[in-house]
């Protein structure tokens, strides 16, 4: 699938450039879902799970496209 450099801004991601798959006539989808899993404090028999993080398409053309963050999506989505 081709896919295209986008710019994450806000969350996680903030301020990095990454690839994106397009659909079959070349748009980026108008939201992401990145998994992001953070440091763990404390002694833990096994890692937390990844939290799923949306960030949503900014209107207009833009080269790369701009994802602006939306907030982590809640742990049954």
């Amino acid at each position: 699938m081709p896919a295209v450099e986008v710019w994450l801004l806000g969350g996680p991601a903030d301020g990095r450039i990454t690839h994106i798959e397009v659909d079959d006539d070349g748009s980026p989808p108008q939201a992401i879902v990145l998994p992001q899993s953070g440091a763990y404090l404390g002694a833990r028999d096994h890692p937390s799970q990844p939290v799923q993080h949306r960030y949503l398409r900014c209107a207009g053309e833009v080269d790369p496209p701009i994802f602006q963050y939306d907030g982590p999506l809640p742990p049954d989505q």
